[in-house]
């Protein structure tokens, strides 16, 4: 079992190909990919029908996947700012592949997904991997179908972050071009996915049970109001935080109530999006509800740094993968970090040269909490590994 990556920033789609092709052939070694996945900047998209094409002529393979980014992650470097094509291929003998694709519903009253697979359709453990079109896949929608019909399995994936336009797409399967909706693979059998979930964020201060909340406004936290908290604890910390709060200031929600203890890997993370200073409350980008624990959080290049490494870390202690996918967000990069191939240097440094693909998303799908979630500004990666029976 094995998993092969390559890229290219050429112009030229042909010879960006040719470049790709020749070291996934050689590394495959002649053997037919089980599951590809191929990530392209919007210069190659107007040429989609021939990628596909060559990519179906020259690898056949079980299940191809695909789709755009406004920069691309290879194997060696993250590419931003200029043509980008990457390959990654996978060879897994026992392997279950089941491929869907998953179209909007016209004429409900409430946004539906349809054609997901039956559950008796995929494997017990079966995991799901999946590309979805921005503006025809509402995550609160894939998310809530994907809820419904798979509860305890995994969800791990990213949004286009380079689609034309509503109905415009430019998703790739084995049986040609998808302009809307999502596609994706439930895995199972010789191959197992695992999940690593950086939200770029560390908490400042102790954590806060909400006692009054209403939709996305949280009232009181401890029975004061949510503002006089925020100010209690803005009085408290460094003078390095108190910036960040003032510019960076998140919340993270535990996910999972019944445990004890929380540690930041528990914690979901939304953005603080206003004050009402006549009630006393915070805004933020989720619905919230009374005995909800919350913490406040702040972000910036270190603090991502940081957590990175940190989720990373337990994973050096199992199994080295077979293969990586990392899903960094479009706000991420070199803007973010000051520095070039971040996310993907870090995933190396913690877990060895594993061949990695990805692309930068307007949206990254990952679980916390073992509960499956949209998340902005993180890095989602997924892990495959040789199943242990």
């Amino acid at each position: 079992m094995n998993c092969v990556s390559a890229s290219s920033t050429l112009l030229d789609l042909d010879q960006a190909l040719d470049a790709v092709l020749a070291q996934v052939g050689e590394g495959l070694g002649g053997g037919r990919p089980h599951l590809v996945l191929v990530f392209f900047t919007e210069h190659h998209g107007p040429r989609l029908e021939r990628l596909h094409r060559r990519l179906m002529d020259a690898l056949d393979p079980r299940v191809l996947l695909g789709c755009p980014g406004s920069g691309v992650i290879g194997h060696e470097h993250e590419i931003e700012g200029k043509p980008g094509l990457c390959l990654w291929a996978a060879h897994w003998p026992g392997s279950e592949l089941h491929p869907f694709t998953v179209t909007p519903v016209d004429g409900q009253t409430e946004p539906t997904l349809s054609a997901w697979p039956e559950p008796g359709e995929v494997p017990d453990e079966a995991a799901f991997l999946v590309l979805a079109d921005p503006f025809t896949s509402p995550p609160e929608v894939l998310l809530r179908d994907f809820g419904e019909s798979f509860p305890g399995h995994m969800l791990v994936g990213g949004v286009a972050s380079s689609s034309p336009g509503p109905g415009e797409g430019l998703l790739l399967t084995r049986d040609g071009i998808v302009r809307e909706g999502l596609v994706g693979v439930a895995l199972g059998g010789s191959v197992q996915l695992d999940s690593v979930v950086s939200q770029g964020c560390r908490p400042v201060g102790k954590h806060f049970v909400i006692t009054s909340a209403q939709r996305n406004y949280i009232h009181a936290l401890g029975g004061k109001s949510a503002l006089s908290q925020l100010r209690q604890l803005f009085s408290e910390v460094s003078d390095a935080d108190r910036e960040l709060m003032q510019t960076a200031l998140h919340v993270g929600q535990v996910v999972d109530e019944r445990k004890s203890h929380f540690e930041t890997r528990d914690l979901l993370v939304r953005n603080v999006i206003g004050f009402r200073p006549d009630d006393e409350s915070i805004a933020i980008s989720d619905f919230v509800r009374p005995g909800q624990t919350i913490q406040f959080m702040v972000r910036d290049a270190e603090a991502a740094h940081a957590d990175l490494s940190a989720m990373l870390r337990p994973e050096r202690e199992r199994p080295a993968p077979l293969g990586a996918l990392l899903f960094s967000c479009n706000g991420r990069g070199e803007a973010f970090f000051g520095e070039s191939d971040h996310d993907l240097g870090e995933l190396h440094q913690q877990l060895g040269e594993v061949a990695t693909a990805g692309f930068f998303a307007a949206g990254e799908l990952g679980p916390v909490g073992g509960r499956p979630f949209l998340h902005g500004l993180t890095a989602s990666i997924a892990l495959f590994r040789a199943r242990e029976r």
